[in-house]
Parts: C-alpha cells; sequence; structure tokens
C-alpha cells in the first residue's frame, strides 16, 4: 500500500533469467503472456502493477513454474491472497483444489508467510500453488509437472521453501 509521501512502491517483483538455482529457466516474461491473452492487470488492486512469468526446468521442458502477481498498492493483503487463489481457481487448465490451503513460515518470522493448496490440473495432473501477500506484494507461483498424478506426490513443505526462495530471488527494493 502506498504510504502519503511515497514516490511509488516500496517493492517491485522481477522476472529473473532463471530461478530455484538455475533449476528453472525463463521461457516467458509479463508482455510475452499477455500476447497470449494471460493477462491478469484487470483483476489486480487499482495502483498495481502486474507481473507473470513462465519458466521451463532446465532439465525436462514439460515441467514449469509460472508467476502470476503484482507490486504497488496492493491494499488488504488477505483479500488479496484470496483474490488470487480465487482467481487462479478460475483460470487455464482447469484447476480444482484438491487439498485445502495451509500457511507456512519456512524461513521462521523473519521470512515471508506462504499460502499453499494442492490443485489438480488438466482433470489429471496434481500441483502445489503456494503465494504471499504483503502490503506491496503479492505472487501466485505454480509447480506443473504431467507426471505427478496424485495428490499424495505434492509435498506442500518442500515447495513453501522453494516459494520462499523465489519470494527472494523476484523482489527488489523500488
Amino acid at each position: 500500500m502506498l504510504v502519503p509521501g511515497d514516490d511509488g512502491p516500496r517493492v517491485t517483483l522481477v522476472t529473473p533469467p532463471t530461478l530455484v538455482g538455475g533449476v528453472f529457466r525463463l521461457d516467458a516474461g509479463t508482455k510475452e503472456l499477455e500476447k497470449e491473452g494471460l493477462g491478469v492487470q484487470g483483476g489486480m488492486p487499482k495502483g498495481a502493477v502486474s507481473v507473470l512469468g513462465r519458466y521451463q526446468r532446465v532439465a525436462d521442458h514439460a515441467v514449469t513454474l509460472s508467476l502470476s502477481g503484482a507490486y504497488g498498492g496492493i491494499g488488504e493483503p488477505d483479500a488479496v491472497l484470496d483474490g488470487m487463489f480465487k482467481g487462479f481457481e478460475s483460470g487455464p487448465g482447469k484447476p480444482s483444489v484438491a487439498s485445502g490451503r495451509r500457511d507456512f513460515t519456512p524461513d521462521g518470522h523473519a521470512g515471508p508467510a506462504i499460502a499453499c493448496e494442492v490443485v489438480k490440473m488438466y482433470d489429471r495432473a496434481y500441483a502445489p500453488a503456494c503465494a504471499w501477500a504483503g502490503e506491496s506484494d503479492a505472487m501466485l507461483v505454480l509447480d506443473f509437472d504431467p507426471d505427478r498424478l496424485s495428490a499424495d506426490s505434492v509435498d506442500l513443505t518442500a515447495f513453501a521453501k522453494v516459494t520462499a526462495g523465489i519470494y527472494r530471488d523476484v523482489r527488489r527494493p523500488a
């Protein structure tokens, strides 16, 4: 949220060339994904700037990591977090919740609070979806592997840790 007298957001979100220690390489950023019709700007709070990224696993391009978020005037973080999950659940791939939301603090109180759920995609594959939302930025991260065919094969605790690392990698001081 912008405070009176601020010149802009305290944090911006970026899509670095690689994530997760080089395991994933950027395939498409915001402009490319918007050209594919995958924009989220319309659902963002007034004053927020959307950021999208699609990454492919270097060792297996069928495995993707998708980022969808915004920075700037986020407003009410809890409402934004709920909105991101609800908006995602009505998006491409026919996602449906397979396992309800759980909260994590993988880095302890010094790190971000991460909310995660297991979703079923394309009526067959399961994926972890984790998100954070603060006053200056919010992002949802999805790890899609078409070979993950059961909800039990998703480790939300491990992906919450990955998401905390992504949190550190994509946030930059404004």
